[in-house]
């Protein structure tokens, strides 16, 4: 049966990580971290990589969440052998 909840979380997690590649492959910014040791030049993409792993977490949770738990109490079959 299609459930509209796993399509959307699916397709809002692939849109996140397109959005990386992209900004990876096009973006020309860095971060600068300048300090007495030398400067540190961070990809942009780094950062936006962060949040997507992040916003993928949370999108997952909540489109993949009503799988069916577990009953403790049902008694499982002997195995055979």
């Amino acid at each position: 049966m299609f459930k509209g909840k796993y399509f959307w979380g699916a397709l809002v997690i692939i849109a996140m990580w397109v959005a990386v590649l992209i900004i990876g492959v096009t973006a020309d910014g860095e971060f600068m971290v300048n300090s007495p040791g030398g400067d540190l030049r961070i990809p942009v993409v780094w950062g936006v990589a962060l949040f997507a792993l992040i916003g993928s977490w949370v999108v997952a949770l909540a489109a993949f969440r009503d799988a069916p738990a577990a009953n403790k109490d049902e008694v499982l079959p002997p195995p055979e052998g």
